[in-house]
């Protein structure tokens, strides 16, 4: 753990402060956060190469200009009225465009950034005595933290905290719902420089929808996937893979993604909306799949992280399943020892099917 002053950085200093500790720093964190810190102030660097997480299929190199992550920072100050926060927290990789992105705001709003390694709970780490004003999560890390007494009082006295990466599970929303202080959900990915839309989870003024951030406008194609245009981005009509219903010009409901969606006869089921119903009903991970069948095309499959299922187990989950719309009720349960992830949490759904290694039928 570490601490980066920012409120009187120069080029010249921040450069030769990186290169110092590159050379002396042995963890591949730490040397992420001085390698990007050396590319950021360095003046022959016009664009960041980021790579993106590999989640729907190989990973790819995006370069990003340095005025538009700049914009990206400015529109989040905006919104979250980070002007007046002095401090923040970067407990996620910095060679990601999430971790990237807390660099960038930390240095254009000058605040004291403290630097931790990205693990499962973070806070754990961070001393008590500590004031953050703003911090950015995983859900999953989120949900680790709301698990310890101890890093949830923590928690708790961070001003605003921004979650992104993954879906946001009924049972943490839940907790969330609790918290006194602000949790956003966030929206976006490598390609629109971290989030173009948030949804506030708490408090009074919580939001239903996502909102976007000033300036950005949102359509959607024949399949009813987002559309992304925000020039002050770089981002020029950008089909993303996210089915979403659009409420007004600046709101929009998340639906999933296209690419998880079940053909099952005829009818388009989508993963997400199942997923959220069932999460409420139990603590084991898992995710709905589309797996081949000959009379169907495909049938919906719940999946589960675990070893082995007890007859009373299964009797729950087929209780679970009653609220479901009976084509939509998965068909199979499939087992699997442990879920296979992106090195930044994020599930890789097939890569985990082949994993399976046993079959439950629920017909």
């Amino acid at each position: 753990m570490f601490t980066l002053f920012t409120q009187n950085v120069t080029q010249h200093n921040a450069i030769r402060i990186a290169e110092t500790r590159l050379r002396e720093v042995k963890t591949d964190w730490e040397k992420s956060v001085w390698t990007f810190i050396v590319d950021w102030f360095n003046p022959q660097v016009k664009s960041i190469i980021v790579k993106t997480s590999g989640s729907t299929g190989k990973p790819k190199a995006i370069s990003h200009r340095k005025e538009f992550m700049r914009n990206s920072a400015s529109l989040t100050f905006k919104v979250l009225n980070i002007v007046d926060m002095r401090s923040a927290l970067l407990c996620l990789p910095a060679n990601k465009i999430s971790g990237m992105m807390m660099l960038v705001r930390a240095f254009e709003n000058r605040m004291i950034l403290e630097c931790i390694e990205p693990s499962a709970n973070p806070l754990l780490k961070l001393d008590a005595s500590m004031e953050i004003d703003f911090a950015a999560f995983t859900p999953m890390q989120f949900s680790k933290v709301i698990t310890s007494k101890k890093a949830f009082n923590k928690a708790e006295k961070i001003k605003t905290v921004i979650l992104g990466g993954e879906g946001i599970s009924d049972e943490l929303l839940l907790t969330i719902k609790r918290m006194k202080n602000n949790v956003y959900a966030t929206f976006g990915m490598t390609e629109t420089i971290s989030h173009i839309a948030l949804k506030k989870l708490n408090g009074k003024n919580a939001d239903k929808y996502f909102r976007v951030l000033p300036s950005i406008r949102i359509s959607v194609n024949k399949v009813n996937c987002l559309v992304v245009n925000a020039p002050k981005l770089g981002v020029k009509n950008l089909v993303t893979n996210d089915v979403v219903k659009i409420i007004s010009p600046t709101q929009f409901e998340w639906i999933g993604r296209i690419d998880n969606v079940i053909n099952s006869g005829g009818l388009k089921i989508h993963p997400e909306e199942i997923e959220a119903i069932l999460r409420s009903k139990t603590d084991v991970p898992l995710f709905i799949a589309g797996i081949k069948d000959a009379i169907t095309g495909e049938k919906p499959c719940l999946i589960l992280e675990k070893k082995s299922l007890s007859k009373r187990k299964i009797e729950e989950l087929k209780t679970a399943f009653s609220v479901l719309d009976k084509k939509s009720r998965p068909k199979e349960i499939w087992l699997v020892s442990e879920f296979v992830k992106t090195p930044n949490g994020k599930l890789k759904r097939k890569e985990t099917i082949a994993l399976a290694v046993k079959k439950i039928s629920l017909i």
